[in-house]
């Protein structure tokens, strides 16, 4: 039987071989190292080591047979380290079995590292696309098949017979394969996100300070910002030529983009948050909507706005605040859109929520910046701060929403903005 004093060492030796490399890359080696070239290069060694030692001391069935937990650091290797990382080791594997001998590198060792190959060279390039709860039994359902394999490789395909003793022997390796399997996962996949946590909260401690910090010169700055563009205004009145009234009307200008820009910083941030009361929805936005046809006019498209909510929905939140997250959502609108162009402002109500749509049929958003939205990106317009949708994506959570967003490359782009309705 597999289960003897003599075997149990083997199996714990086995077992340490894989956890234990496991445990010093990342512990030690994944903190040393920033690099993933690097990380990769120790990780593929450190499988390697295992393999090797996994194949040295196994449990012997005959002269021709052994059992070994071999496949466990290769299939780690191909999920942690990639392709290449796999390659190599299935070759270092093919070549270390071939030195051992015997009919079980053809049956065992040859065709389970070739059907691995295969397996994960058509599905290592779509794992980012797996449905999550696929995607974390998708190791073990490659393990399964290898084990499956390994019986029919070795116990099968020798004289196309099971034997109740094979079985017995098979399922027993099976259960050890697993619990190793689990564990060695258990420690990569904790480590892994204990590092991630760790590296999260030491950047927004930073942050936090650093914002802060900003914000109290931001604060500072706005003051005598504002007494410069008041003083330039009492020059203005004075007699001047008509080049210096040209240079304090640019600097006018200037004074008031800073402004502006500390403004809509200090509004991200949530420092000119008010308390939020109730508020009638459609009446704040009805209100924008009319303020922002003239501003549509200016750039020849056309505003059309339908409701299908009730008039009497209210939502929690700041008015004034409220007001600039849905200018903010329309004037980019307006601005994406060619002369010409249709911006469609749509209020709907569910059971719940309360959602405004606004689609334009403008240039779209770049797929690289339509994953950074909410954040403050460089602006690309004239006198842009970068931060006004980003202001709009804090208010709106800061209200209880949210904001979804689709757009196609010169088809358009649709903001949606939801947020919970209350009874008036």
């Amino acid at each position: 039987m597999i289960i003897v004093p003599s075997y149990i060492g083997l199996w714990l030796l086995q077992i340490f071989c894989i956890l234990f490399p496991m445990l010093l890359f990342q512990s030690y080696f994944r903190k040393k190292f920033g690099q993933i070239k690097v990380q990769k290069t120790i990780f593929s060694v450190l499988c390697g080591i295992s393999i090797i030692i996994c194949m040295t001391f196994p449990v012997s069935i005959s002269k021709d047979y052994i059992l070994d937990f071999r496949f466990i650091p290769l299939i780690m290797a191909f999920l942690f380290g990639g392709y290449r990382v796999g390659l190599f080791l299935s070759i270092l594997l093919m070549s270390y079995r071939f030195m051992i001998g015997g009919m079980g590198f053809y049956l065992g060792g040859l065709w389970m590292t070739v059907l691995l190959l295969v397996a994960f060279h058509y599905t290592i390039p779509r794992s980012g696309k797996m449905n999550p709860k696929f995607e974390k039994s998708y190791p073990y359902l490659l393990l399964t098949i290898s084990l499956v394999f390994f019986a029919l490789g070795t116990q099968f395909l020798d004289d196309y017979s099971f034997s109740q003793q094979e079985f017995v022997l098979w399922l027993w390796f099976s259960i050890f394969n697993f619990i190793t399997f689990w564990m060695a996962l258990f420690f990569q996949n904790s480590m892994r996100e204990m590092e991630d946590m760790t590296t999260k909260v030491i950047q927004f401690e930073k942050n936090h300070t650093i914002n802060h910090m900003l914000v109290y010169i931001s604060q500072q700055m706005i003051s005598p910002l504002k007494s410069a563009e008041g003083f330039l205004n009492m020059v203005q009145e004075e007699p001047v030529s008509s080049s210096q009234s040209y240079h304090l009307l640019q600097t006018k200008n200037e004074l008031k983009q800073a402004v502006r820009c500390l403004d809509h910083y200090l509004t991200f941030m949530g420092e000119k948050w008010e308390e939020q009361g109730d508020l009638s929805f459609i009446t704040e936005l009805e209100q924008v909507v009319e303020l922002m046809k003239s501003y549509a006019d200016m750039h020849q498209v056309d505003l059309i706005y339908t409701s299908t909510a009730d008039d009497q929905i209210a939502i929690k939140g700041d008015p004034s605040l409220l007001r600039f997250a849905l200018l903010n959502i329309i004037k980019n609108a307006i601005e994406a859109c060619s002369p010409n162009g249709r911006v469609n402002i749509c209020l709907h109500e569910m059971l719940k929520e309360v959602y405004i749509i606004v689609e334009d049929n403008g240039s779209g958003i770049p797929a690289k910046i339509l994953n950074q939205l909410g954040q403050p990106l460089p602006s690309g317009k004239v006198n842009g701060t970068g931060l006004g949708l980003a202001s709009t994506y804090k208010i709106t959570e800061s209200m209880g929403g949210r904001v979804e967003v689709e757009s196609t490359p010169n088809e358009g782009t649709t903001f949606s903005l939801y947020f919970p309705k209350w009874a008036i």
